[in-house]
């Protein structure tokens, strides 16, 4: 059986790409930049090249809908928010191919921001008060005058693109345009701002079966980047009941089915899940749930085959994983970070050297190229890093309207 894959600059696309080797199905996969890492992994029998969704997003879903509708696959997988635009597709792809893909309008209660907070408030879950400015002034009015701590954070994207903290006023609103001017946001959609809630975060994962979750992992991030806030980048399995609850309240009231999870802060003072974001697709802690016990891709299959899929057991606790490109860049901004803080950061240093017993979401020796090429795609972006104005979280998680279009 043949299966397509795309999204192929996500981590956890390159998991997917093993599992579905692994278990005897022939992999090909579909992308628009020759250096997309996942699609070098050995189990991949073919690589197609498509117009490229960052800046053609109407050619990439097209061209993807022209392959599926060659009658050649048994299943279709999308790793990342091209589900999103392939939604709009739904219905052609479900009439030649297995996948699990549920309606945009119930994708986008997920990926958008404001959509996901009016959604917890409809159903009674925490969240934290936000504001959406509709328009350069009313933004420059609400850095004024909004409490502080708050955070900046665009609507529409993931990995902590545009993401910044504010705790000072004097800097609020030169950082809130820089992140509007870096991503090329038009006034109808300016980045959000959020009051900040202290506390630890706990991440989810589900697989979710019409509004059942039939397996889930739940982690905590031990190291993100930014060092700030941000993308988890060394990350640890954990139990978390009321963000378990929290989550499978959201999934139950829009029947999902699929794959996504969500992101919870942790209130220091009472101990209550605020949920922060949403993703609709698979995540990097696929891989953590993997090694915990609970596979996630072969549980794929079970609903996308429309058979009936008894809830896994619990993942492991303890499992750590890294993406460890994004870990070993945490470590050099160490050195520089020891210039203000050298006893604290030679402390943190000497952790990481010494850490043992995590799996990688990228690096195995067995299957070594697509950790080679992810650092020649580094290597031959770092112009964009250096004489650009370029986010660094959009290397990989490159934000855009594609959604919309």
């Amino acid at each position: 059986m043949k299966v397509l894959v795309t999204g192929l600059f996500e981590m956890a696309a390159l998991h997917a790409i093993r599992r579905f080797g692994q278990m005897g199905y022939e992999v090909h996969v579909a992308e628009g930049h020759w250096l997309a890492f996942s699609g070098f992994s050995k189990y991949v029998a073919k690589r197609l090249r498509v117009p490229n969704m960052r800046y053609h997003p109407q050619e990439y879903t097209k061209r993807i809908v022209e392959i599926l509708e060659t009658g050649e696959y048994d299943y279709y997988f999308p790793s990342y928010e091209e589900i999103i635009p392939m939604s709009r597709y739904r219905d052609r792809i479900q009439a030649v191919t297995k996948t699990v893909i549920v309606p945009t309008d119930l994708l986008m209660r997920l990926h958008d921001k404001k959509q996901l907070e009016e959604l917890a408030h409809e159903i009674g879950v925490d969240s934290p008060k936000t504001y959406y400015p509709q328009s350069s002034e009313e933004a420059r009015e609400l850095i004024r005058t909004v409490d502080l701590p708050v955070v900046i954070k665009m609507r529409k994207t993931s990995g902590a693109a545009g993401f910044r903290k504010i705790y000072d006023r004097s800097h609020f609103e030169k950082t809130y345009f820089e992140v509007v001017h870096n991503n090329k946001l038009a006034e109808s959609d300016l980045p959000m701002i959020q009051q900040l809630v202290e506390g630890p975060t706990t991440c989810t994962l589900h697989l979710c079966n019409n509004g059942e979750v039939v397996g889930e992992v739940m982690y905590q991030g031990l190291r993100t980047m930014p060092r700030t806030g941000g993308t988890t980048v060394f990350r640890q399995s954990v139990e978390d009941k009321a963000s378990e609850q929290a989550a499978a309240k959201v999934i139950k009231h829009l029947n999902f089915s699929g794959l996504c999870g969500f992101d919870f802060i942790i209130d220091t003072h009472t101990g209550r899940p605020f949920l922060v974001d949403g993703n609709c697709r698979i995540t990097p802690a696929v891989t953590m749930a993997y090694h915990g016990g609970v596979d996630l891709i072969e549980g794929w299959v079970r609903v996308a085959n429309g058979e009936q899929t008894p809830t896994m057991p619990p993942a492991v606790l303890g499992v750590r994983t890294k993406m460890q490109f994004a870990d070993f860049v945490w470590l050099l901004e160490s050195y520089g970070a020891s210039f203000k803080d050298w006893k604290g950061e030679h402390q943190l240093r000497k952790q990481w050297w010494n850490e043992k017993n995590y799996y990688y979401d990228i690096h195995s020796f067995s299957d070594p190229m697509p950790n080679i090429m992810i650092w020649v795609y580094i290597a031959t972006n770092c112009y964009k890093l250096i004489f650009t104005n370029f986010d660094s979280a959009q290397l990989f998680i490159f934000h855009n309207q594609y959604v919309e279009k």
